[in-house]
């Protein structure tokens, strides 16, 4: 069985908020370093693309930590799936014929529009949509130097 209910504000959006509720606050969550995770090699040619596309952004919004990896390597391959899937139905349309000479919907629509909605959700943990950046807090600290981070 999984959590139930909403997920839990950060302690540090609390703090912010002036803690409303008056609950106990977690004085011992967890603080990743903020730095860029490694680019898993696993991660096809798009993909990777999307990761340098990516990581520079969330660096300079100062949301991404070294244990951000695996959701942004998630957000990465299906964003890399949703474009080669787009592709093949671009070329192949929306219906294909059935060996009975039906018509069907393509099996690659479902494909892409699964992507998108992992997209859009891991997008919105990351701050990357209109609507979730209103309620991401950025980390408070010295500038990160992407540049520098570009170069390494």
């Amino acid at each position: 069985m999984g959590l139930r209910g909403p997920a839990p504000k950060p302690t540090a959006m609390r703090i912010a908020e002036g803690n409303p509720s008056r609950r106990p606050l977690n004085s011992r969550e967890p603080q990743p370093n903020r730095v860029a995770p490694k680019c898993p090699s696993h991660l096809d040619k798009e993909a990777k693309r999307e990761w340098r596309r990516l990581v520079p952004i969330l660096l300079r919004m100062r949301v991404l930590t070294e244990a951000d990896g695996y959701a942004l390597a998630n957000l990465c391959q299906a964003f890399s799936t949703m474009v080669r899937a787009q592709k093949k139905l671009n070329e192949s349309g929306l219906l294909i014929r059935t060996p009975n000479g039906f018509a069907q919907q393509s099996p690659l629509l479902s494909v892409v529009n699964t992507c998108m909605q992992t997209i859009t959700q891991l997008s919105r943990e990351f701050g990357l949509t209109p609507a979730s950046r209103t309620r991401i807090q950025a980390a408070e600290d010295e500038k990160f130097n992407v540049v520098e981070w570009m170069t390494q």
